[in-house]
């Protein structure tokens, strides 16, 4: 999951321990003041701010204060696509999804309170691979969800019965040849859009097949971490768990394409059922006029 970098100064200015050394200083500067007056509240707020310069300096530098900022990060920013991506599959209206992940996630939770143990061979890193795939896998559903309601079908069948009226118009021997040029072209759209919901069918079919893969591959490393902590079959559970999401993910791209839009206008020049191009009658009328 792509984030930008975050600001290791901003986090350090903003984090609980500094805020609250600033505070006890300010205290103490408080307390200071009673004995010395404004000279020992100027002596503590010397020694504070040059305390807070100095930390400024070496704390947002420190490997593990930049791996803690990090990690938060990780965590806000799967919490807000969480979020996002629940109230999208709600607004459509799919509660199996939404079981199907909360499951998921569980299991997630579970293996990051095995890992923080030490009791897997399971890494916090790996852990967190895991939650990503929950993640895309609810990205993937949605995209899945968001399939089922094209006009795919109803675009298909009005291009078989496009077809048919322009078949039975090419038949007529007395038919121009410009007429049945056009009648040609428009035969063609047709073919082509009918080529195209057998693609999407086709990878319609791998998408969902993966999708319901994805939690059972999940279960299979919860399972194994948990009875056999050690194993060395982890690692290849969990390529093999990310491999499949990889693949549906390419599925899923392949969707956005121009060539699987089926809601596309229909030929506008299709031959009418009694003779000629419905779009052609009135030049047909002028010229017999």
């Amino acid at each position: 999951m792509e984030t930008t970098k975050p600001s290791y100064l901003g986090a350090f200015l903003k984090h609980p321990t500094n805020r609250n050394a600033m505070l006890a200083a300010a205290a103490i500067g408080v307390i200071a003041s009673f004995p010395l007056g404004l000279s020992g509240l100027a002596l503590v707020g010397i020694l504070a701010l040059g305390a807070e310069t100095l930390a400024a300096l070496t704390v947002p530098s420190l490997p593990s204060f930049r791996a803690a900022v990090d990690l938060n990060q990780r965590f806000e920013a799967r919490a807000q696509r969480k979020a996002q991506l629940v109230a999208d599959i709600r607004q459509i209206g799919d509660s199996r999804v939404l079981t199907t992940y909360q499951h998921m996630w569980t299991r997630v939770q579970s293996l990051y309170q095995t890992v923080q143990q030490k009791r897997t061979s399971l890494s916090q890193q790996d852990v967190e691979k895991l939650e990503d795939m929950t993640l895309d896998y609810l990205g993937l559903c949605a995209v899945n969800l968001s399939l089922k309601q094209r006009k795919d079908h109803a675009s298909v069948e009005a291009a078989e019965r496009g077809m048919a009226t322009v078949q039975s118009q090419l038949k007529r021997a007395d038919l121009p040849d410009d007429e049945a040029r056009q009648l040609r072209t428009a035969l063609a759209q047709y073919e082509d859009t009918l080529q195209r919901s057998r693609r999407l069918a086709v990878r319609r079919s791998s998408l969902e097949a993966t999708l319901v893969a994805l939690p059972e591959k999940l279960e299979e490393v919860y399972q194994l971490a948990i009875t056999s902590p050690y194993s060395t079959d982890m690692g290849s559970k969990l390529e093999e768990s990310l491999s499949r999401l990889r693949i549906a993910e390419e599925v899923a791209a392949e969707f956005s394409a121009p060539e699987f839009d089926l809601d596309t206008p229909m030929p506008s020049r299709v031959a009418s059922p009694r003779g000629g191009l419905a779009g052609r009658q009135p030049t047909a009328n002028a010229r017999k006029g």
